[in-house]
């Protein structure tokens, strides 16, 4: 029996989670103290550590908007997303949203933006501000005698797999817009059912894109994230840099 003053303590991970239980261990016991230290054990999930390298980005490039990124929302605040639509959000949108609740509204726009090409995130009472409003001017749209129509299409089309898209101009209520261009248009992310659930797509005062930009609020993220990155840093801190330019997006600069 070992003796318990050569006994340490040993903090001993259980499975690869969070939680953690303390023992005693013999001194000589072979023991991998390395597991404690397991980056694998990391519980940051894609979403996060992609937004981390946005602000980090930002905190060093452009301060300024960096600045106007706002709190993170509440868990209350998100929960009324999704009771006004009466669906569960994706676990990412959640997660981004409880990391950062947006931009200040019209911050950056036109001049810059934080999503390709156009946009910037809106904060989530901006979201669903705009998503009862698309769904208003829809109603308003029609003709009395067209109206029962309309909602005859939309029944439809909410019903339809997320990602399944047309080129005419229609709202549904499944569609979340979570980021503006300042001019009427954005980006939605489809609240639908199917193996797309959580996708985002654009959208102008005209039409909506026929099919998806990104499959989820992580890719988009993370595709950001990569754009931002790979920018030459030189540039960055030269007199050319409010000529910066990836397409046809503008990411901020200042």
């Amino acid at each position: 029996m070992a003796d318990v003053r050569s006994l340490l303590l040993a903090v001993e991970p259980i499975n690869t989670g969070v939680a953690y239980v303390i023992r005693a261990r013999p001194r000589d016991e072979d023991w991998p103290w390395s597991a404690c230290f397991d980056r694998s054990m990391d519980t940051d999930t894609a979403v996060e550590r992609a937004w981390h390298r946005i602000e980090d980005w930002l905190s060093r490039f452009a301060p300024r908007f960096r600045a106007e990124l706002n709190p993170p929302a509440t868990a209350a605040e998100i929960d009324t997303v999704a009771t006004a639509l009466g669906v569960a959000l994706p676990a990412d949108l959640r997660v981004w949203w409880g990391l950062s609740n947006g931009v200040r509204h019209g911050i950056g726009l036109p001049s810059a933006s934080l999503i390709p090409d156009f946009s910037s995130p809106y904060p989530v009472s901006i979201a669903v501000e705009r998503w009862r409003m698309h769904l208003e001017v829809q109603q308003e749209s029609y003709p009395p005698g067209m109206r029962e129509e309309m909602e005859r299409f939309v029944a439809g089309e909410n019903a339809q797999p997320a990602g399944t898209l047309l080129s005419q101009l229609y709202w549904l209520p499944r569609w979340l817009p979570i980021a503006g261009d300042g001019g009427g248009g954005g980006l939605f992310i489809d609240l639908r059912d199917g193996p797309l659930h959580g996708c985002l797509v654009e959208f102008s005062r005209e039409h909506q894109g026929t099919t998806p930009r990104w499959e989820s609020v992580t890719q988009l993220w993370v595709d950001v994230a990569d754009e931002l990155e790979a920018v030459d840093s030189d540039l960055l801190r030269s007199d050319r840099v409010d000529d910066l330019r990836i397409g046809w997006w503008r990411p901020p600069t200042s």
